[in-house]
Parts: C-alpha cells; structure tokens; sequence
C-alpha cells in the first residue's frame, strides 16, 4: 500500500478504499446494461422479445398442465361425493322397496309410452378371434360355461344393489345368471361378493343421460360434458368395485346415441379387458357398433322382460326370449329386481334345461356370438 511521510517525518497510510456495497453494485451493472442497450438497440429489442417469447412457452405449458391437474382433481372429488350421495348412513336397509329409499333414481328405464320391441340380430361373419388375451378380465372374471351347443339364454338383473333385499332375491335365484350392480350402491363391494359367491356373472350398470325426465343417478354420462368429465366419471366407476366381466348401459337412450361420447367411455374399457352390453335402450345407440370399430367385445340386448311390470306380461317376454334363442342360437334378455320379475323367474328358471334352453352367463353368449372358444 503506498504511502508518505509528513511534515513529521511519520508516515502516513493510505485509508483503504471502501468497497462498493451492494446496491452500488447492482447500479453499476444496471448503468452498464442500460448503456449497453442504448448503443445496441435493435439487438436489444430482439433478445427482448426471443426471451418474451421462450417464456411464454415455458410458462403456457406448466400452467396448462398445473390448471388441468386441479380440474382434474376437482372432478375426481366431485365424482366421488356424487356417487356416495344419498346413501343412508345406518349399516342395515331401512327400506323394503326402492321406490322409497329417498333421493334415489326411479326405479325404471321405460321413458312414457316408449317400450322397447324385442330385437333378433342379423346373421354375422364368425368374427375371429384378433387375439383375445386369455387373462383378460372378461375372461378373468367370467363364470366357467362350456356347453354353447344348445340355444343360450343370458338372463341379466340389471339395477342390482340399491334395493337390498330384492337384490338379495335375485342372486339367490338359480343361475347362472348375470347381475349388473349400479356403481352407486351401498356395500357394493360386499354385495358383489355376495352374488358372485352364488355362482353369478357379474356386471358394472354405468349410468347414463336418457331422452325424457327419468333420472339415471349420481354420476351419470351426459352429453353436455367434456371428454374429460366423461373420461373421469367412467374411470370413477370402473374402480367402484371388482370381479365384474363387463359394463353396460344404466338408461342412456340419449348417451348411447351419442358417438364422441361412447368412444370417451369405452376407451376406458378396452384397456381394462372388459365387455360390453349394449342394452339397447334405444333404437338410435351406436354402443355395439363403436365397441367393434374400437375392438371392444360386445353384445347387445334382445328382450326387456319388465317394461310392464306385471307377472303375466314378464311371462310373456321369457317366452318371446325362448323364441329368438332358438332362431338365432342365444338371446340376452334384462329385468330388473321388480316383485313380478323375480315371481316370473323363480317359476322359469327351474324348467329352462328340459326345453332344451342353456342358462347362460352373458361371457358365454359373447363367446358363441364371435365363434370364440
């Protein structure tokens, strides 16, 4: 450090310089950029705007993605509470009918004045197989069946699991037959057990939106929603429960006919392994056709056994059932947990084998509609 010598002949020393602080420093660079900038213009305003740009990117697309992941989340718990909703808190049923379980869809899929003829299906090409994966879950979970010589019949319960007791008759019915549990019901879990435990093939009954007034229930399919919802409601209720071999329609006479709709779902399905029966509530529903384009296996209703719910009427339809099952080799035909349906079947079911009939899971009716093994 330099220094000098004063009139004293003592040296002197040189106080240090002080160090910029850190504001100054930061004047300093900022005077610098600022200089930089005035003589650089034009390649400022350039580097400005590649930088504005890059962060727009950046930021869009994190932004995208964290505001989807909360639409997602919110729907998921939307979803959940919907389909929870309106299921009595008290471990035992306190109702012996559903028409009086309070809040609950009507327990119907007939739209006024609209009842659904009995369908026979076109001859069909044997499809081949295209590889049907032996573990997959219609297979996984289907009922063991090999008898597909004689006529089949596919009795399926649909509605099974609100109304405890009638549900409880149904699978206490002799089978096999195929129960199609609500995703909404309480005890689900246990209830589907249950049935399957009682020899029974099991079905997931997907609400959706019909044409008219009826109500399909909590989390339903709707035609005013987005893919997204779509996606996420039917997600939420392929998980409701497991052991099931496949889905099919709760109402949806207005979301069947609804193709970008029915794509969402069963898309979700196809992954899975898992069936389709196309319930055919209406006339317009492209379920069957979108499931084949899409490599889905699929089936379609052919008899409703309880549009009018009387004993006579369901012992009219059963024999309408046996009448397609001998002209085409197997019928599906659905009911419902009503008094007059269970009364019907209870008689019918004991004397189907010695009419030359096979009491069918629907798996089996799959199986002989595709030439399948």
């Amino acid at each position: 450090m330099a220094s000098r010598k004063n009139r004293s002949g003592k040296v002197n020393r040189r106080s240090p310089k002080p160090s910029p602080t850190r504001p100054e420093r930061l004047r300093t660079r900022f005077v610098g950029i600022a200089t930089w900038t005035k003589v650089h213009r034009w390649h400022a305003v350039a580097v400005g705007l590649l930088l504005l740009f890059a962060g727009s990117l950046v930021g869009g697309y994190f932004g995208a993605g964290w505001l989807e992941s909360l639409d997602r989340d919110r729907l998921a718990g939307e979803t959940i509470k919907e389909m929870k909703r309106g299921s009595p808190a008290d471990p035992e049923p306190k109702y012996a009918r559903i028409e009086d379980i309070p809040g609950l869809p009507k327990y119907t899929e007939v739209e006024p004045g609209k009842p659904r003829p009995t369908l026979d299906e076109k001859p069909r090409t044997t499809a081949k197989p295209q590889q049907q994966a032996i573990d997959q879950a219609w297979r996984r979970n289907a009922v063991p069946f090999r008898d597909l010589s004689r006529p089949l019949v596919a009795i399926v319960i649909d509605d099974v699991g609100l109304d405890r007791p009638r549900s409880k008759r149904a699978w206490d019915l002799p089978g096999p037959l195929t129960m199609s549990f609500l995703p909404y019901a309480k005890d689900l879990r246990e209830q589907a057990r249950a049935a399957r435990s009682r020899g029974h093939e099991l079905m997931l009954h997907l609400p959706m939106e019909p044409n008219g007034r009826n109500d399909p229930g909590p989390g339903a399919l709707l035609v005013t929603m987005s893919d997204v919802e779509i996606r996420q409601r039917t997600v939420a209720a392929l998980d409701s429960f497991e052991g099931f071999a496949g889905v099919n329609n709760h109402m949806g006479s207005r979301f069947t006919a609804f193709r970008p709709g029915m794509e969402t779902a069963l898309r979700q399905m196809k992954p899975r392994g898992l069936m389709f029966l196309d319930s055919r509530t209406s006339a317009q529903s492209v379920g069957d056709q979108t499931a084949q384009e899409l490599g889905v296996p699929a089936i379609v209703r052919h008899v409703f056994l309880d549009d009018e719910e009387s004993v006579d009427a369901v012992r009219r339809k059963l024999a309408e059932a046996e009448a397609v099952a001998r002209r085409q080799g197997f019928v599906v035909a659905i009911g419902h947990p009503h008094e007059a349906t269970l009364q019907a079947l209870a008689e019918w079911l004991p004397a189907v084998q010695g009419k030359g009939f096979a009491l069918a899971p629907a798996t089996a009716v799959l199986r002989k509609r595709n030439g399948w093994d």
